[in-house]
């Protein structure tokens, strides 16, 4: 029987080694190939992506900006309700604004200014919105968040968001993205009370995240923790977040906000008459009170939901009737914004009706904080 020489076994040996290792790395870089090709990737060398979705868990809501941080922490296996989110957030707010040369030239809004803020600071994370030079380096700053895995949530004026379809300017307007597709040029968002994905395309995002407001600049502004873990103090959060927003509307630092706003507004209802555009004043009052996604009752409703549930967590909330005091206040700013709503339609100004129930409802809303601040 023949014996090759021990040299060639080893040549023999040698090539069918290299000839496995050329199969495993052809296999798996197929295998890796065929997954890139999946979620979008270009090719397995550049690591760029065409298209990038996350399976996205969207729990419609009554508020943006609640249903975007709702949308974040229950990605992450929270099963925290809207209500919880906006308490935790200290979302209550209230601001009486003269402009010049605006219409409506007075303006009522019933939210604080800095929820985001509120909420991830006081669940141990730090907070500022991310923003950019321009458009084209905001775009790609949002696909690479998106690269990661996790949602994304920005802030839009809804004029260039196409399933709205409307010619109102209002930016701030928060918004959860999911994913993209660049061969498409489409983002996917999901918005507050809307269940299913939306398509967005890359140039109306753009205009969408980069625009001026009265209020607000928007340069791109994004915002998407790392992995978060559930706090283990919450009834501490919750307590704080209470204070917190009890006391901001009781402080007196200033006459447009809070409390001091509400005196404010009372002292120039009377002169609303005189002004050209009080009808406008009067329905935009009415519709940011009740309808532009507030929840109702100038965002107090969602608020007695939040107390509610917080009672699980500290139950002197309800010794003290928090949850129902802030009940009553909800049908309070209800009931004003109903009384502004059918002043708009007057021929006339006439007031009377909308100065008694801005009264009762100055006493309602310091009784309730007040009383808060007494769980200290």
């Amino acid at each position: 029987m023949y014996q090759p020489p021990l040299k060639c076994v080893k040549e023999i040996k040698t090539s069918v080694r290299f000839f496995l290792t050329v199969l495993i790395i052809t296999e798996k870089i197929v295998e890796n190939f065929e997954t890139d090709i999946l979620t979008g990737k270009d090719n397995p060398l550049t690591g760029k992506y065409n298209m990038k979705t996350i399976n996205f868990e969207h729990y419609p809501g009554r508020h943006c900006a609640s249903t975007g941080l709702r949308n974040i922490v229950n990605f992450q296996n929270f099963s925290w309700s809207e209500a919880l989110c906006f308490g935790i957030g200290a979302g209550l707010g209230i601001y009486y604004i003269s402009l010049k040369g605006i219409s409506p030239s007075r303006m009522i809004h019933t939210r604080s200014a800095d929820i985001e803020k509120q909420f991830f600071s006081r669940i141990g994370l730090n907070f500022s919105w991310a923003q950019f030079k321009n458009a084209t380096e905001g775009e790609e700053a949002l696909c690479k968040a998106l690269d990661r895995g996790m949602p994304v949530i920005l802030q839009s004026d809804i004029y260039h968001l196409p399933y709205f379809n409307t010619k109102t300017h209002f930016p701030g307007h928060v918004i959860t993205a999911w994913g993209y597709d660049r061969k498409e040029k489409i983002f996917y968002v999901t918005d507050t009370e809307r269940a299913e994905l939306l398509p967005v395309p890359f140039d109306k995002m753009q205009k969408a995240r980069f625009c001026n407001g009265i209020f607000l600049k928007i340069a791109g502004n994004l915002y998407s923790p790392g992995r978060i873990k559930p706090p283990e103090n919450l009834p501490e959060i919750i307590l704080n977040a209470i204070l917190y927003n009890s006391n901001s509307l009781l402080k007196r630092n200033n006459e447009f906000q809070g409390i001091p706003a509400l005196e404010k507004w009372q002292r120039d209802l009377a002169s609303w008459k005189d002004l050209k555009d009080w009808q406008w004043i009067a329905r935009f009052a009415y519709q940011v009170i009740e309808k532009r996604g507030t929840g109702g009752g100038g965002f107090r409703l969602i608020y007695s939901e939040f107390l509610e549930e917080a009672v699980e967590y500290l139950p002197e909330i309800a010794s003290r009737g928090l949850p129902q005091r802030m009940h009553e206040i909800a049908s309070a700013w209800s009931g004003l914004a109903l009384s502004l709503k059918s002043a708009s339609e007057k021929e006339k100004p006439e007031f009377r009706e909308v100065t008694k129930k801005l009264d009762r409802l100055k006493e309602q809303e310091e009784a309730y904080h007040k009383e808060a601040l007494a769980l200290e």
